[in-house]
């Protein structure tokens, strides 16, 4: 999920059972929430005019930021002007106007009396003033990657995130070509990418002067990945080749007219995009001389308080750095001592699980060939295992997921920074599914056993099936669909590897059971990790030491993750504290409803509010528990 000032991916929500659904117009669920003192008429004013009020920011928020609006499939008419024919405002004004916009924001949700608000408008309410309030806390320290609502990351370009390779990214997979204005719109866009870039450049200069420096590893592979984007000629540029065939593909022009319209972009791509990627690549070869030779962001000015942000901003709760660090250490030896019962009863050594895994992991029986033929198997696979997961569905949850989804590869332009597996939600109009990206540049990285759980992670029950049931949500505001919030989405899809254990699916697949028990391992670890580099002070190579040694897997993938961690700081963590929380809640709800306890509830409870914050989801679990009693 990409981003510029948001973290993109839309919001989830399912049909409660016993309780008052969001789904429900505000109007419908007034009656529910309110204050008994308050009338009905007051709450369902409120209700409309503060929704009234997001809506309007959302439509500035898309104004400014023109790709979010392309990804969404909103219309023109909604935001108030064509959107794809432009990009961002990269300047500095721009990372200013972010900074001022929270604290307009701020001030304006003081306004509201959240004691007045009900359903959707609550929780929107509450989410909101807890985002702004903990931008505020990031505004002094950060520059080119403040966000107005949401923190990802301190640096604006890294090697694995930034606009540099985000804006091909989206142009290629998310732009539309079905017609001759699509084509003029994608070259338009093009045509700004000197301008915004240049822009970029001086930011990072900000970012320079404030101390704000990638690892320096971060900083080499930026550069490394703007030279091999420079490296073909237009005319053969996956900007030129990709839009040729998706013109050619998607609309009724005829081969000669998207010729022409290829020669054009051939031209912009010479004239506007490599000198744009030029003037970024000198801003990080001056930016390099001066690049932190640690992994970590605690030898930043600020970075013991950036760390501790930014583990709050991923789910840490009152949880400190050590205590989580401590969490995780517990976590990977009881998944280990697991996966050692697994493969005692397959008849393998114990003595060193790790090691027995790393060599079951090189048997060519679980080996896809690397090449054409065998990334081909490999994907056809991911398909079949996608379709027998949705014929099971019903057995976990009340609503069901609608939108499609596909399982793509990375493209090769950007596969060597790439993280192994991602996800990229649907538009709202429908026009383009949910798609799950798997990184093919070596097969090895991916046995046949440890892909059924990375399946369930990215598509279903995992994220595709969060985000597409979201999009059913009849007053969600647009605004929601741009803040994303890793604990709880990140939690919910490795919850769901659980959720695919207790549905059967490994009980005849010992192997593959082995995989999901890896996968979790493979978080359990992060949290050690993560807190080892940015609060223990490891280097990059300790990191990978640990890593490889605790989860397995080939060193080049642990090397990728590790370099991941250094420049997302706390957001390696997301996934296993938001996962631990949604078990404990269900823990809670079994012990509390005894007999009452219904599974497909539950989880239609954890969605329903679309994504929250974790301290918002204790919050409205406890209401439901509250309910039923």
């Amino acid at each position: 999920m990409k981003f510029k000032s948001f973290t993109l991916a839309p919001l989830a929500l399912a049909v409660a059972l016993s309780a008052c659904s969001e789904k429900q117009s505000s109007t419908q669920s007034a009656a529910v929430e309110q204050p008994k003192s308050a009338p009905v008429e007051v709450v369902v004013n409120q209700n409309k005019e503060f929704l009234d009020y997001i809506d309007s920011i959302a439509k500035d928020v898309l104004q400014r930021d023109p790709f979010s609006a392309t990804s969404l499939g909103v219309t023109e008419e909604y935001v108030g002007q064509s959107f794809n024919d432009k990009i961002s405002d990269m300047s500095q004004a721009s990372v200013e106007h972010e900074k001022s916009e929270n604290g307009r924001l701020q001030e304006a949700l003081s306004m509201y009396d959240p004691a007045n608000l009900s359903g959707t408008a609550l929780t929107t309410y509450q989410l909101l003033k807890n985002s702004l309030e903990l931008g505020e806390s990031f505004k002094p320290i950060l520059n080119g990657a403040f966000g107005a609502f949401s923190y990802f990351t301190p640096f604006p370009i890294t090697h694995i995130s930034g606009p540099h390779i985000n804006l091909p990214r989206a142009l290629q997979t998310e732009h539309p070509l079905t017609s001759e204005k699509d084509a003029r719109d994608y070259i338009s866009r093009l045509s700004a990418v000197k301008e915004e870039f240049t822009g970029l450049a001086n930011v990072i200069k900000k970012d320079m002067e404030m101390g704000l420096l990638p690892p320096e590893f971060a900083v080499k592979g930026a550069i490394g990945f703007i030279e091999q984007f420079l490296s073909p000629s237009s005319e053969q540029h996956p900007l030129v080749v990709t839009f040729a065939a998706r013109l050619k593909e998607g609309s009724d022009l005829s081969q000669e007219q998207v010729d022409e319209l290829a020669a054009e972009v051939s031209e912009i791509v010479a004239a506007r995009v490599y000198p744009g990627y030029e003037v970024l690549k000198d801003s990080l070869i001056d930016m390099l001389a001066n690049a932190s030779k640690n992994a970590g962001v605690w030898d930043l000015e600020n970075g013991k308080e950036l760390y501790q942000l930014a583990l709050k901003n991923f789910g840490s709760g009152d949880k400190t750095a050590e205590e989580i660090h401590q969490l995780g250490l517990a976590e990977v030896d009881r998944i280990q001592k697991e996966m050692a019962a697994i493969l005692k009863a397959e008849g393998y050594e114990t003595d060193d699980v790790i090691g027995t895994y790393n060599k079951l992991s090189e048997e060519k029986r679980f080996l896809y060939d690397n090449n054409d033929e065998g990334r081909q198997k490999l994907l056809d696979d991911l398909n079949s295992q996608m379709a027998n997961i949705t014929d099971l569905l019903p057995n976990i949850l009340v609503t069901l997921p609608k939108a499609g989804v596909e399982v793509r590869r990375i493209s090769e332009f950007e596969q060597d920074g790439a993280p192994g597996g991602y996800y990229t939600p649907p538009s709202l109009d429908g026009s383009r599914p949910g798609i799950y990206w798997i990184n093919l540049k070596d097969t090895a990285d991916w046995p046949s056993f440890t892909l059924p759980t990375l399946t369930y992670h990215e598509a279903s029950p995992g994220h595709h099936l969060q985000v597409t049931i979201a999009q059913e949500i009849s007053d969600m505001p647009i605004l929601r669909n741009l803040i994303w919030y890793s604990a709880y989405g990140e939690g919910w899809a490795l919850y769901a590897e659980v959720l695919a254990k207790e549905l059967g699916l490994y009980d005849s697949d010992a192997y593959g059971d082995l995989g999901r028990l890896q996968s979790e391992l493979f978080r359990a670890a992060r949290l050690v990790v993560d807190t080892g580099i940015h609060h223990k002070q490891w280097s990059r190579e300790e990191a990978i030491e640990y890593m490889h040694g605790a989860v397995g897997g080939s060193l080049a993938s642990v090397t990728r993750e590790v370099e991941r961690y250094s420049v997302w700081p706390g957001q390696a963590c997301s996934y296993k504290l938001g996962q631990i929380t949604i078990l404990e809640l269900r823990e809670k709800a079994r012990n509390q409803l005894g007999d009452k306890f219904d599974l497909r509830t539950f989880n239609d409870q954890v969605l329903i509010h679309g994504a929250i914050s974790l301290p918002v989801l204790v919050e409205k679990i406890d209401t439901w528990l509250a309910d039923q009693a």
